[in-house]
């Protein structure tokens, strides 16, 4: 008994760690999620750190619920299978984060299992632990997470947080634990520390020196790279300021007319465009300006400078002095490029960002700058050169270490221009630099090495300014710094890290290695230790489930051997003190489940009650109602005959009204009906009110013999009563002797009741029903004796009103739209289409269903129609004339009755104030005659021998 209360109250406790363990999770993984989700970066955070956070929240929270619901395992593996799942996505979404997650892992598992779960449970889940460490260690190591930023600040967080709270209650419960768990937690700490700080120093310390040498190589390449690009585009600045020193240039630029009516220059444009737009190289316009001494010397500077694929010079006035080639404008002044270049005639040097040229049709940037007189100082011109970006393919090709390092230039507007091969061939094109490494770069506008993302891969980039540092001339050194360019060196960062990579992978396996082995040196040292304990402690917990067969294995004769004997004893002792109990709690538990069959069959019964007075109380039929209660009940209680009678209006006769089987039917056909207390079982309920079972009809003297009915063994009868009054006999009938208890007839009263309610509500229903009818065929009688009384008495038979006024009516209007309305009871709309005259509109005048008049209205003018707001107009007037002249009719009719009952009032006072006989009678005649002029009045008196008296 003793360790039975041990073993409950380490049960309660562990359902204590369970509770606080799935709470103090699910508090800081809500606060962490919140952390995540609002304040931490982007950057900060790996793709699954706003799903993974709220989804260990969410798996504590149902841990939380299990452990309350006193489910504390069930919880506890729901948080271990999260968190699982968790630590095993993370190496697969980021980087150099397997080792603190895997440490995590060991740690928390750890704790949670010896804190919260039964120790061999608790076993296998460090060992489950161990292996999703090895599992996350080596998808850290052969696999390549989605963020390649090294180690996010809410990863680092969790886990620091996670493995304090849980060691901590792992230390505070430590004295709790068996023998095997303590061993292993020290086995475990020990190995895990050590291992773990010999990895990370190792993996640190390569790794910060293998860095600082690719930053150091891609710096430099990019350097190299600005600064042969920069050579390049210098050299060829410098061949068209070479071109633009030309005396014979110049010479034929002085002795040229210019034209700077800016009128006629827009005509001579709108010339050359549509020339160009008809790739029209006769026009004579574009021939002058194609052709000539001048022409001839750009083509010729083209030809031994290819790269300048296209070259012309534009006057001071913007218009199309000389070119290699047709230009697609004429006109100049109105270009990006003369502006700068010619700069209010002070001039300057002027670069383009990368474009695709119209008139050279290559990809190329523009390079102008000003001609100035060699002598005089004065501006001539304008030279403007397409060169083409070919010539920056030599020196990107020089920037692309390793296999897969490249040389970018980046330009504003978030573009950059990358050299690709395609069949072979190298060519240069524009596209649009990737968000995620143009925000980098944006955000770090001066940085010179970035380990960042370029497109979604992981890259490092060394970064180089294109400035116009090491220039000579300062005004090709301010067009460099304008065109604001970036040379990125790009390698990859897998290539790039390769060597750290393998030395760390190298590290990290020995490393893991090492620990496995430990962690396997500790399960065994710890086994071999703990192995007789343990092997008592599980023939304990089998004799704690009921097998008092067990024996505890005596493997050794030290302590623990004498242990296990007396163990042994102890056992012995209650095997016999137990087995005389087993007996009696068998037959209490038949007791038992005899019971509880019972309780459900009643319930099941009185839900069915339930469900048949819901039934049978929407029916107000009596003839519907009596069949559907004689269905359900059979249907609900499984009886095989149902049958329904009531008492006769005498009492005497118990009449069959409803019945569910087939010989049932057959008696309703015949009208069957009982003698009350005479015949059978129905007969005496209905004469006693007592209800009556037949538990074998065969020995039953009471029963009456139905053939109709030739199956039935038991019977059962319980009388139909409305306020102490017998109504009827509801009679079922089973084809199984005994069928029916005391019980049942118990539960039958309680329908038989509902049932009789049921019957007396329909029956009320039904009289309530007739009473009004005939309420109803009164009141109309009354309404149409008392109209017609009227109409008898009143020399107005209605009321017509024109436009010239109105007259009374003491003849019938007899028409045909009258006589239908009339008929249809209902408003009739008649048109002016032959057949009458006038658009008329008939509206039937009723009173409570009863027409006592009709409202004609005729239209003065043939052609209108009407409306359905005049007919609707005059439906409500008719309804309100009606009451109106039923108020008058009653009130002229309570007038004349009180006129009546004044002139009766006063001819019975004036006659009861004389005591003469003849005085009577010739006072009544005198007030007759008055009362009612024009007629004769006579009263005659009887004598006592039956003759008529005289009057």
């Amino acid at each position: 008994m003793t360790q039975d209360r041990k073993m409950e109250t380490g049960g309660e406790a562990r359902q204590r760690s369970a509770r606080t363990i799935t709470l103090v999770t699910l508090v800081i993984m809500t606060v962490i999620s919140a952390v995540t989700l609002l304040f931490v970066p982007a950057s900060d955070k790996t793709p699954i750190d706003n799903f993974m956070m709220p989804f260990v929240a969410l798996a504590a929270a149902a841990g939380y619920y299990f452990a309350r619901r006193g489910r504390s395992d069930l919880g506890v593996y729901l948080l271990l299978a999260a968190i699982g799942v968790t630590v095993l996505i993370y190496p697969m979404a980021a980087d150099n984060i397997g080792w603190q997650t895997a440490i995590g892992m060991i740690l928390v598992a750890t704790g949670i299992a010896n804190s919260a779960l039964p120790e061999k449970a608790a076993g296998r889940v460090i060992t489950a632990a161990f292996g999703f460490a090895i599992a996350i260690i080596l998808i850290e190591l052969f696999t390549t997470g989605a963020v390649r930023n090294p180690v996010t600040p809410s990863s680092i967080v969790v886990i620091v947080l996670l493995a304090l709270v849980y060691v901590g209650i792992t230390l505070y419960r430590f004295r709790q634990f068996g023998l095997r768990t303590k061993f292993i937690i020290v086995f475990v700490l020990l190995s895990v520390f050590s291992v773990s700080v010999t990895a990370v120093t190792i993996s640190s310390l390569v790794s910060n020196q293998l860095k600082l040498k690719v930053e150091q190589q891609l710096t430099g390449v990019s350097e190299l790279t600005a600064t042969a690009i920069g050579r390049e585009l210098v050299t060829q600045i410098s061949v068209i300021q070479a071109a633009a020193l030309s005396e014979s240039l110049q010479s034929a630029l002085v002795r040229r007319e210019a034209q700077s009516n800016i009128v006629e220059l827009l005509k001579l444009d709108e010339q050359w465009r549509a020339a160009d737009a008809a790739k029209n190289d006769d026009d004579p316009l574009v021939r002058k300006a194609t052709t000539g001494a001048l022409a001839d010397q750009l083509r010729a500077l083209r030809e031994e400078f290819p790269a300048h694929v296209e070259i012309f010079i534009a006057d001071v006035y913007g218009a199309n002095v000389a070119a290699t080639n047709r230009t697609t404008d004429y006109y100049q002044a109105d270009e990006e490029w003369w502006q700068v270049a010619y700069s209010n005639g002070e001039g300057a040097v002027y670069l383009s960002q990368p474009a695709f040229d119209e008139s050279s049709g290559s990809f190329s940037i523009q390079v102008a700058l000003p001609i100035f007189d060699n002598h005089s100082g004065a501006m001539l011109g304008i030279i403007r050169s397409t060169l083409d970006l070919s010539v920056f393919i030599p020196s990107l090709e020089l920037g692309k270490p390793g296999e897969t390092g490249r040389t970018e230039i980046y330009m504003p507007g978030n573009l950059e221009l990358e050299l690709h091969v395609e069949d072979g061939q190298p060519m240069l094109e524009t596209e649009t630099s990737p968000a995620d490494f143009a925000s980098t770069l944006a955000g770090q506008p001066h940085a010179t090495f970035l380990d960042t993302v370029h497109d979604g891969s992981p890259v490092m980039a060394g970064i180089t300014d294109f400035t116009g540092s090491g220039v000579e001339n300062p005004e090709i050194s301010e067009a460099f710094e304008l065109l604001n360019w970036h040379v990125v060196t790009l390698q990859d960062r897998s290539e790039a890290l390769q060597a750290v990579e393998d030395t760390s992978r190298a590290a990290q396996l020995v490393g893991l290695a090492a620990l496995v082995l430990a962690s396997l040196a500790a399960v065994g040292i710890t086994r071999f230790i703990t192995r007789p304990i343990l092997s008592l402690t599980e023939t304990a917990e089998e004799i704690s489930t009921g097998n008092l067969n067990a024996v505890a294995r005596v493997e050794s004769p030290d302590e623990v051997g004498e242990l296990a004997k007396s163990f042994n004893r102890t056992t012995a002792q209650l095997r016999d003190t137990l087995s005389n109990l087993e007996q009696r709690i068998e037959e209490r538990t038949y007791d038992l489940e005899v019971s509880r069959r019972q309780t459900e069959h009643r319930a099941a019964q009185y839900i069915a009650i339930g469900e048949i007075s819901k039934l049978i109380n929407s029916e107000q039929e009596l003839n519907i109602l009596l069949p559907l209660i004689a269905r359900l009940v059979s249907e609900r209680f499984g009886f095989y005959h149902t049958g329904i009678f009531l008492l006769d209006d005498t009492g005497q006769y118990a009449v069959l009204l409803a019945a569910n089987s087939a010989g049932g039917q057959n008696m309703l056909k015949r009208g069957h009906r009982l003698k009350v207390g005479e015949s059978g079982i129905v007969g005496a309920v209905g004469k006693t009110g007592l209800a009556r079972i037949a538990f074998d009809v065969g020995q039953d003297a009471v029963f009456f013999d139905n053939p109709d009915l030739p199956d039935t063994r038991s019977e059962a009868a319980v009388p139909l009563k409305v306020r102490d009054a017998i109504i009827g006999v509801l009679d079922v009938q089973s084809e199984k002797p005994g069928a029916f208890t005391e019980d049942d007839t118990n539960m039958l009263g309680i329908l038989a009741d509902q049932i009789a309610i049921a019957i007396e509500n329909t029956r009320l229903l039904e009289q309530t029903r007739q009473a009004l009818i005939e309420a109803r065929l009164t009141y109309q009688r009354t309404l149409h004796e008392g109209w017609k009384s009227l109409i008898e008495d009143e020399d107005m038979i209605g009321y017509r009103q024109s436009m010239s006024g109105g007259r009374r009516l003491t003849k019938p209007v007899v028409s045909d739209e009258i006589s239908q309305a009339m008929n249809r009871g209902s408003a009739l709309v008649f048109h002016a289409d032959g057949k009458t005259d006038d658009p008329t509109m008939v509206v039937p005048i009723k009173l409570r269903d009863q027409i006592i008049g009709v409202l004609r209205i005729k239209s003065p003018s043939r052609e209108r129609p009407w409306t359905a707001d005049e007919i609707n107009l005059a439906e409500a007037i008719s309804d309100r004339l009606s009451l109106a002249l039923e108020n008058a009719r009653l009130l002229q009719e309570f007038q004349r009755q009180a006129v009546k009952e004044q002139t009766i009032a006063e001819i019975t006072g004036k006659i009861g104030s004389s005591i003469n006989l003849n005085n009577v009678l010739l006072t009544a005649v005198e007030e007759l005659g008055r009362t009612i002029p024009g007629s004769e009045v006579t009263i005659k008196l009887k004598d006592e021998s039956g003759n008529n008296g005289n009057g």
